[in-house]
């Protein structure tokens, strides 16, 4: 299995754009549609397309980089992949990618307090509660690049 990122662009947007979680999720992400029309009107912003091999499994969206630090605003795999293990392997390979593009010191993140699921998801992948809230109410996670 090769995993890559692929910036959105005119040939894969629509099908990144209808991308889905499942119904308990929605409450929880903003949609890629959104997500990507963002991109278009904020700078700063890199929606990319997970894939592994040639099949579309997610959408992450980064950026918004601090002297030290980078955002991962969405990450998200599609309904029909999620349970096999995408999550992990693109989150890992989506901070390698981001440390290598940016060298920051610090990968950043929110969460929706209720989302306990996604909570212990970032915990078990080096992530840590810092106690702050972003405007939205969201909890901050913080993954610390200086520690690995």
């Amino acid at each position: 299995m090769s995993l890559r990122v692929e910036r959105v662009d005119a040939t894969n947007w629509l099908e990144i754009a209808e991308l889905t979680v499942a119904k308990h999720q929605v409450n929880f992400i903003e949609s890629n549609a959104l997500s990507i029309l963002e991109s278009q009107y904020i700078s700063g912003w890199y929606p990319v397309g997970l894939y592994s091999d040639d099949m579309l499994v997610g959408f992450a969206m980064y950026g918004c980089r601090e002297v030290d630090s980078i955002w991962i605003d969405r990450f998200m795999i599609d309904l029909k992949y999620q349970g096999q293990g995408f999550g992990q392997k693109f989150l890992v390979y989506l901070m390698e990618h981001i440390r290598e593009s940016f060298k920051v010191k610090k990968i950043i993140l929110s969460v929706t307090p209720e989302n306990l699921k996604a909570r212990k998801f970032y915990e078990d992948n080096g992530f840590f509660n810092t106690d702050e809230v972003d405007p939205k109410g969201e909890l901050i996670f913080m993954y610390d690049c200086m520690e690995v």
